[in-house]
């Protein structure tokens, strides 16, 4: 069975350029030619994060791109170079994330804001009041709501609960004794 890694590209390019928890040694070095302290590095790897985190930023390029603005904007000696050029795409592409159907399109900001289906449009799918979605698929079992337990299983979870309930009172009462308290 494969891995799957639920980070997006973005977040994975992000850790590529800045690094992940401590600041990468190429991007220490650039913010040093740029005359950029450390504390400020971790800023501009925070900021991109959040970004990325709140979804401001959708691909690569805008990861890149927003990068080169805090590194221009915060940095004290002017460089010639691009600093997201030395690092491939490659690597922060999205091998762990399904790709979108063919007949799909790739979602936008635009699309994902009218996510309901207008009245007009034919849909695949069954009403909502038909798809029941079991809380836990993977082993099959079914959890009934209280009104739909045989009076059995609702006997049995009526036990389990008084047993809690004991259970915490002993431990208040015990609690009370080691305070010098009585019991009433």
């Amino acid at each position: 069975m494969g891995f799957y890694s639920a980070n997006t590209p973005e977040q994975k390019r992000v850790k590529k350029l800045t690094g992940d928890i401590n600041i990468s040694d190429m991007f220490k070095n650039e913010c040093e030619i740029r005359g950029i302290p450390i504390y400020n590095a971790y800023n501009i790897q925070k900021r991109l994060i959040h970004e990325v985190e709140q979804e401001q930023l959708h691909g690569v390029k805008e990861v890149d791109d927003r990068l080169m603005e805090l590194l221009d904007e915060r940095g004290k000696n002017e460089v010639q170079h691009r600093y997201v050029d030395f690092i491939s795409n490659e690597d922060s592409a999205s091998r762990g994330v399904i790709p979108p159907r063919s007949d799909e399109k790739e979602p936008t900001p635009q699309n994902q804001i009218n996510v309901t289906p207008k009245p007009e449009e034919k849909t695949s799918l069954p009403p909502k009041d038909q798809i029941r979605i079991p809380p836990r698929a993977r082993d099959g079992k079914q959890f009934y709501t209280d009104d739909q337990l045989p009076e059995r299983e609702m006997l049995k979870k009526i036990m389990v609960q008084n047993k809690k309930i004991i259970n915490q009172n002993k431990i208040i009462i015990e609690q009370l004794k080691k305070l010098g308290e009585k019991d009433d």
